[in-house]
This record gives structure tokens, sequence and C-alpha cells, in this order.
């Protein structure tokens, strides 16, 4: 062996070393290719964006989109539903190479890095579709590393999805200005299409967008986005994509781009889907909702006429609502005059709670009905003191006058207050409450005690479109009605609020021209020459309007006045929304409107439960005419076997004949001979009646003594009587400006039967003498008193009273 011992390469170490170097690189490049496949890329576990809310009308009609929480438009659909122009445009200009790359393209880094090389600055990018899809799941901040977080994550994805689901995911989160994110919300935006249609030349305008929104806007800087679109054109050439003559046509196309988006309609009907179903689009979607808009737009106008023709006389906003009865269905929710007005356009006057007038009238006579009473049923309409919230009252009708004995189906068509408080007063206020609420007047949420009687006449505060619901549960039957806005939202469940023949007599009121005319006249509004159940309203002070009406297959609610509740010019519920009533009720079930048989057999029917049945009665009692009842006195109206209104079909007692004494034009005894005996026709009616019955001679009371000449041979009958005023507890105020001469008060008693005279006591001394109506009068004296009313010998129970 040689001296110097065996031969040692040069550099053998370093050699080692570079190729463990390798080797261990290449083991950290294997594990770090296996962490990236085995870990899913974890940006998709955060799901979809929200998108913005579409709301459609039943028939697919767009009424408004509703920006997402971003303050974006924006739309998912799958890349099925996307043009393929668009696909193509998208690759050529993006990523050519994106199916053949798995997340990073590495020619595309190389040539990107030689190209910044030579310009010294950032000329070029190497981003693919992956790559630009991971900043739109998980934005990254600028720079080397987060570049190489960003390329690691592109790998993921390619290892997580398919390149059509990558594809998918960047155009529905890619930017594209206006703000729009996603290529089917910015179609729609720039093209008022869906993408699917798109064209060779709107695609690629739209592919060339995302690369800077704002800088290539078309809609503001169109020649640089035609300069984008001739890029993206090349692109898609040399790609392959299209030919010369395809590229050519695209070019020289105009940019056909809108300069606005479709302006939103009906916004307070989409405006209460927000509200309503608010957790249920937290995050977008589509909407589908249950208006007509060819309705909608019509009522619009009506609205707006209705209101220019009414300005000068203080009414200033209106508002509409159509239900459609077979499921509550809103077809029609027009709630202001113009919603963009800067004084409360937007405010919902379908939503919007107020006073409703006489519009709940109905339901406490559907109340009286279930217990038994009728429309032929008598209820007194004469002045009466009653007791509410605020103290005593003593309420007037509309026209100021009394009408004696009425049936209750007259009352209410004439909308009388006085025996809308009598019914309420029979039926009970705190069950009326619960009736109303079950019906659908959910506004109502005070106790009983809050609203009290006065809860008939409309002190308490319902809404446009409860009001609607509650009257399309008497055209359904009895059935409760909740009005729906969406197609697919189940309609609540509906209860038997009233039984059927109880509405169906509510109805055929409601719907009685005849009586209409009685109350309105001839030539009012709510005449609209076919059939329709109808009920208005005026609030307090005339500064509501209602009206609102049913067929079997809708319901149509109006309201008039201003939303600030000032006062209209003596606008009530038939002149100030009637107008309004008529052209929308003819637009919806009129001749003009959709050619149904209007009431559809609501009237006069009975689906279940008793048996309705036409009869004829004496207008003033309410009973079955005799031959002393005249002809124009005679009416004919409905009644149920079995009930208590059912006693109309006896004879009417109140219209008798009695013999007179010629000679004096008194009572005739059995003595009286023959020759000075008369038979007169007097109206017996009960002592409520007597001061009413004393302003109305064609209806005069038989005389109460018998002549001398040949009286009674048995004794009269006891008499019972009770003063009705003052009343217990009353305290009057002395005007110390006012002569105590002309400082009275009126006396009014009851007697049963009418008899003589009534001797009026104050505190053990007469201090007045009444024939029949039996009214006397006293003046004032400070301090507490005791009135007694004294009809032979019988006194009535004392009533205490104070003036101060």
């Amino acid at each position: 062996m040689s001296e110097e011992g065996p031969i040692s390469l040069p550099g053998s170490a370093a050699h080692r070393n570079l190729i463990r170097a390798a080797v261990l690189l290449l083991l950290a490049g294997l594990a770090l290719e296996l962490a990236i496949a085995t870990t899913p890329y974890p940006g998709l576990e955060r799901g979809t964006p929200a998108e913005s809310l579409r709301i459609y009308d039943r028939h697919g009609q767009l009424l408004g989109e509703r920006v997402g929480a971003d303050g974006h438009r924006r739309r998912s659909l799958p890349l099925s539903r996307v043009s393929p122009w668009l696909i193509q445009a998208t690759i050529a200009i993006e990523d050519r190479r994106f199916y053949a790359h798995d997340g990073v393209d590495a020619r595309a880094v190389l040539r990107a890095a030689i190209q910044n090389a030579r310009a010294g600055r950032i000329v070029s990018g190497a981003s693919t579709i992956t790559m630009q899809t991971v900043r739109l799941l998980e934005p990254h901040p600028r720079g080397f590393g987060p570049k190489v977080r960003e390329a690691i994550d592109a790998r993921r994805l390619e290892y997580s999805l398919s390149k059509q689901d990558i594809l998918e995911l960047y155009l529905n989160r890619a930017p594209y200005g206006a703000g729009t994110v996603g290529i089917e919300a910015a179609s729609r935006r720039y093209f008022g299409k869906p993408a699917r249609r798109l064209t060779l030349a709107e695609a690629a305008l739209l592919a060339g967008l995302p690369q800077g929104p704002g800088r290539l806007d078309p809609l503001r800087f169109p020649e640089r986005a035609r300069a984008r679109r001739a890029t993206v054109l090349a692109r898609m050439r040399a790609a392959g994509f299209i030919d010369r003559g395809q590229q050519r046509r695209a070019h020289h196309g105009p940019l056909g781009v809108i300069s606005a988006p479709p302006q939103p309609v009906a916004r307070h009907y989409t405006d209460a889907i927000v509200s309503r179903h608010a957790r249920r689009f937290v995050r977008g979607g589509v909407a589908r909702g249950t208006l007509d808009l060819a309705l909608q737009r019509d009522l619009e106008g009506l609205v707006r006429e209705h209101v220019r023709t009414l300005s000068h006389r203080g009414l200033t906003n209106a508002a509409a609502v159509v239900l459609d009865n077979a499921d509550c269905a809103v077809r029609a929710m027009v709630g202001s005059v113009d919603y963009d007005h800067p004084e409360g356009g937007a405010v919902n006057g379908a939503l919007a709670r107020r006073q409703p007038g006489s519009t709940l009238k109905p339901f406490a006579y559907a109340l009286a009905f279930e217990q038994g009473y009728g429309p032929a049923s008598i209820v007194a309409d004469v002045p009466m003191w009653f007791d509410g919230p605020g103290g005593r009252y003593r309420p007037r009708n509309y026209d100021g006058r009394f009408r004696g004995p009425v049936m209750m189906g007259e009352a209410l068509a004439r909308s009388l207050n006085i025996t809308a408080i009598r019914v309420a007063q029979t039926v009970d206020p705190a069950r009326l409450l619960d009736r109303l609420r079950a019906v659908g007047l959910t506004g109502l949420d005070r106790d009983a005690g809050h609203y009290g009687l006065g809860l008939v006449l409309g002190n308490g505060e319902v809404s446009l479109v409860e009001l609607a619901q509650s009257y399309a549960a008497l055209a359904r039957g009895g059935l409760s009605c909740r009005a729906r806005l969406l197609t697919d939202a189940p309609p609540a469940p509906a209860t038997a609020v009233f039984p059927t023949h109880v509405t169906a007599q509510i109805t055929d009121v409601l719907a009685d021209d005849r009586l209409r005319i009685l109350a309105f006249g001839a030539d009012n509004a709510l005449m609209l020459g076919f059939p329709m159940a109808i009920k208005s309203g005026t609030s307090e002070n005339w500064r509501d309007s209602w009206v609102v009406g049913y067929t079997a297959r809708h319901t149509v609610a109006v309201w008039a006045g201003d939303f600030t509740g000032r006062s209209m010019q003596a606008l009530s519920g038939v002149s100030g929304a009637g107008p309004l009533f008529h052209r929308v009720a003819h637009r919806v079930v009129g001749p003009d409107g959709d050619g149904l048989d209007p009431l559809g057999g609501l009237g006069k029917r009975a689906e279940q439960g008793p048996t309705v049945h036409d009869v004829q009665v004496c207008l003033l009692s309410g009973r079955a005419p005799t031959p002393l009842c005249p002809a124009g006195r005679r009416v004919r109206t409905t009644l149920v076997p079995g009930t208590p209104a059912a006693r109309a079909v006896e004879p009417d007692r109140w219209m008798r004949a009695v013999a007179i004494d010629a000679r004096n034009g008194l009572r005739a005894g059995p003595s009286c001979p023959a020759e000075h005996v008369r038979q007169r026709v007097f109206a017996h009616l009960p002592s409520i009646y007597a001061e009413w019955q004393a302003d109305h001679p064609e209806l005069p009371p038989p005389p109460s003594r018998y002549s001398p000449a040949c009286p009674a041979e048995r004794p009269a009958p006891p008499v019972a009587v009770r003063v009705t005023h003052p009343i217990e507890g009353d305290v009057f105020l002395l005007d110390p400006g006012a002569t105590a001469a002309h400082q009275r008060i009126a006396l009014a008693a009851r007697v049963d039967p009418p008899s003589a005279a009534v001797e009026w006591w104050v505190d053990g001394r007469r201090v007045d003498r009444a024939d029949w109506p039996y009214q006397g009068a006293w003046t004032l004296a400070r301090g507490r008193h005791r009135v007694e009313a004294v009809v032979q010998g019988t006194r009535s129970a004392p009533v205490v009273f104070d003036v101060r």
C-alpha cells in the first residue's frame, strides 16, 4: 500500500450534505403535499355568504331586490345556468390553463417573474382562478408570505373541489361593480337578463370587470370597458373559443348596458314581507309573494287620483288592501299615495293602526244574532246616558236624529250609534273584545275596561289589513282569516269565530241596497251596480275615513285621511273613502274586474247550522204585520227558527185599535153607547219611546184616561215608574256667570203602562207636574238632593244627586 493511505475524493462531504438536503426537501415537499391533500380547505366550512333578497309577485314578476348585509346585490346559481360564452371568456382572460394546472400555474409564475424583473416593478401577476377564489373566500394581505399561503390554500382547494365547482365558486363571488357580486347579479344589473342568456359581447364585457370593477365600470367609463372587452375577445380568439368573424361582430357591437336597475314596486308590500319574515330571509334568497302586480299598479293609480281629487278638503293620503278570501292571500297592498314622499310616504297606511269608526259595529250585531237576536229584533234609538271609562256620556247619531224603535238590521245598515252601544251593552263589551280579537283585530291590546262601550264605535286602534281579514271571516262563513304575504307560507289554521247562519244574516244586511239608500241617499258612492256587502266608518273629528266590503271571493278595504292625524273637512267614510272604494271594487270584482258572481250565494245561505228564513215584518215592531200595519211600513227580513228573534213571526201588538168616546176623545168603557164609540188605531209603544213618540204625531199613543161618561169596569193595572234622569250619583255644576233661574235640569221618567200625569218631587216638595211623555224641569240649588216621580199614588225609587 502507498504511504499516502486511501484516496479521498475532494468535496465529497459537501456533496453528501447536498444530497441529504435534497432528500430532506423532497421529503418535506412530499409531506407538505400529503398535508395539502389530506386537509380540506377550511374556508369552505364558512358556508355561502348572505344573498340579496328577491321578492316576486304571484306570477313571477320581480317586485324588488334588497341588498345583503354587505350592501351588495348577490345571487348564487349553479354553473349549468351560466352562459357558455361567459365561462369561456372568464377562462380566456383570467386563467387560460385553468384545466391544466393544480391550483398554481408554474409557467405563469415563471413568466410573471421574468416580466416583473425586466420592468423593475410588478406588471404581471400569476394568480390562477383557483388562487383568486381563495382570496374571495378568505382575503389575504399583500406580501410574499401571504402569497405562499394563498398558493398552498389554492392547492388544498383543488384537492377539495372539482374544477367545475371552483369555477362556480369564483363566478358567484367575483365583484363586478355597480354594487353587484356574482355573475347572476351582474348580468341582471347591467343587461336586465339572467346569466344563462348572455351573448358573446355581453359575456366578454362582464368577464373583464373583476380585474377592476370600479376602474372598468361601463356605466361611468364606457371607453375603458369597451377596451377591456376587446382584450377579452382577443384572448378568446387566441384560445380558440371564437373565430375572427365572431370576434369582429362582438367587438363592434354596442355595450348595451342599462343605465339604472329596475325600480322596485309595491314597496310597502315588500317592506311588510321583510318585516314579518325577517328571520326566514336573514340570509336573503327568493320570496314568492301573493301580490298581483297588475292589480297593484292599477290600485296605486286609483289612490293617486283619489287623493288629488279630494286634497282641497284636507285628504292627503290613502291606502288600499285586497284579500283573496279562499286562502287570505294579499292580492294588493297600497300603503300611501307616494312611497318617496318626504312627509311620511314610506309609512304603510295598510299596517298603521288608527281608530276604525263604525266598521266594528257588524261584529257586535253578529254576537247579538249568535245569542238569538236577528235583523228584525227591535232596539231603541232614543236619547240615553251611558257609563264609560271617562265618565257618563250621551252619544249622538251621525245626523243628530233619533229613530225610536228600529230593527237591528236597519240600525246596522244605517250605522246608528246609540243602537250599536245598546247592542254592545247587551252582548257585553268584554265578550265583544274577545270576539274582535278572534276575527283578527289583534291591535286591540288593552283590556275591556279601557275601551268600555265605546269599543263598538271604534275608540280602539286597528290596521287596514286587520280590518280586511276580519271582514274576510264574514265572507268565509265565520272562519277566521289571517292575511298571507307569501305563496309558500301555509295559511293559519282557520277557526270558527261565528256560525254560518249569523254571517249570512250580517251579509244580507250589509249588501241591502234599500237600506244603504235609506242611510246615505240614492247617489252615494257605495252603490256599485252589483251585490257586495259593505260597511263604512269615520273616526272622531273626521280624521279617518274607512270602507270595507266583500264578495264571495274578495275582500276590499280602503282608508283615506292624513298620516299626522289632521282632521279632514267633513269627509265621512262614504264621502272620503267611498269614491276610492267604488273604483277599487269595480276593478277587483265588478263588471270592469274579474267578472265574478259577486256574492256567490253568501247571503241567505247556511251551509251548516240553522236555516235562514225570509219573512215579512212590520217595520215599527219587527213582528208579523196585521191589517193595522200600513203597507208602507212592511219590509222583508231574515230570521232563524228556534231563536228568540223568531218571535217576529208572531202578530204585531204595537199597532192596536182602541175604542174611543167620540164626545171627548178619551177611552170608551163597555158602558159607552155604540153611537158614541169610534175605533181608532194607536201606537202602543214601550215607555222608553215616550219622548220620541211625543215628537211623532203620526204615531199617537192611546189615551191614558177613560171617559167619565163610561169608565172602565175593571181597575187600572198597577203602574211601574222609574226616574231616568238624573241618574244616581250625578253631579251638576252651577255656572256663576249665569242667572240662577235659567240653570235648570230636565226630569225624565219611564212609566209602564202609560198612565196619567207624573208628579215630580224634590226633597219632599212637589216641584212640577207633567203629562205624557212626563218630562219635567227643576231649578238647580246647591247641595245634595233627592228626586222622586209619583204616578197615581205609586212612588218611584228615589235618585240622589249633587249640585255644586
